[in-house]
């Protein structure tokens, strides 16, 4: 149930067929939305029981306007949709940060809002929002500043404070803080993390080039690419691509498996260890344990290459 749950909100309105780096963007778009509306309309209603009625709506229509999001995609999609949102976001702490001066904490929230815009606005295309964001909080706060936090007026009656709520405020901005730093630093790693695996593949492409002295580069491009995805295509791309190489191994043993013959794949690409086990998902050592079975299987010699080997066949 919970991972219905989370799935539906990780992968509400995104296509199944669109990349990995458009998708996981389109992914923390969905649990930052979600979540953040979920976290200020809780405290809102927590606000709400203690009598803090103003504060309460504040935070809850921060709420709603993030859950909007969430909930309408074209909106989540449109970049003025999150700049209109996130600047109203901004008059609503400038108003409610400038009643009873600075004590009360909620000037952090400027801190929030402008982290959050590289977090949504994260092409070159819109980074002139960003600026926006920031010039926008700037301002807002020096205004509050150089008239001490007390702009406006409201019943006192409504708008009781307590003691420790600066510190509240800074606990939930600083959460808010950590889920946002989170997912930036995520994207970050999966943008290596292609980008680490394109320039190996590139490297695995050359050699094979180099070895095989063969003319068909889109073929190894998509063989080498199903390889690396672990795609259900490999085995038989990589059969038609070396027809003889089965036949091969199965003369020397009929009784071949398909997990032996797709680790003689791999290895007559040039893949490593530590290659096979990243793109197979599996630990280093369970290859290391495979090869070690693949070399019993096929009576190959200890001190025989497996790469040497699997080349001459």
């Amino acid at each position: 149930m919970l991972h219905r749950i989370w799935n539906y909100i990780l992968n509400l309105d995104i296509d199944p067929n669109t990349d990995k780096i458009e998708r996981l963007n389109a992914q923390r778009l969905n649990l930052f939305s979600f979540f953040i509306g979920i976290v200020l309309i809780f405290i809102g209603f927590k606000d709400l029981i203690f009598g803090l009625t103003i504060y309460s709506w504040f935070l809850g229509v921060l709420g709603l306007f993030f859950l909007f999001l969430f909930f309408f995609t074209k909106a989540r999609r449109s970049v003025i949709a999150w700049v209109i949102i996130i600047e109203f976001a901004m008059l609503l702490v400038f108003f409610f940060s400038s009643i009873s001066g600075f004590e009360n904490g909620l000037s952090f929230y400027y801190f929030l809002l402008i982290i959050i815009s590289p977090f949504v606005f994260y092409s070159r295309k819109t980074l002139k929002y960003i600026f926006c964001v920031f010039v926008t909080g700037l301002v807002l706060f020096l205004i509050s500043h150089y008239n001490g936090f007390k702009m406006f007026s409201i019943d006192e009656g409504t708008l009781k404070f307590p003691e420790n709520q600066r510190l509240i405020t800074f606990i939930v901005v600083l959460t808010c803080f950590a889920v946002v730093g989170y997912y930036i630093l995520l994207n970050h790693f999966t943008v290596l993390e292609l980008y680490q695996k394109v320039l190996r593949g590139e490297k695995i492409i050359n050699n094979l080039r180099a070895k095989l002295n063969r003319k068909d580069d889109m073929d190894l491009e998509n063989l080498v690419k199903l390889a690396m995805n672990d795609d259900i295509a490999f085995i038989p791309k990589i059969k038609s691509s070396f027809p003889e190489l089965y036949d091969n191994l199965q003369q020397i043993n009929p009784e071949i498996t398909s997990e032996e013959f797709k680790l003689c794949a791999l290895l007559k690409l040039g893949f490593t260890t530590k290659d096979i086990a990243e793109y197979n998902h599996i630990a280093v050592r369970t290859v290391q344990t495979r090869k070690s079975r693949l070399r019993k299987s096929f009576a190959v010699p200890a001190e025989t290459d497996l790469y040497k080997w699997i080349d001459t066949l």
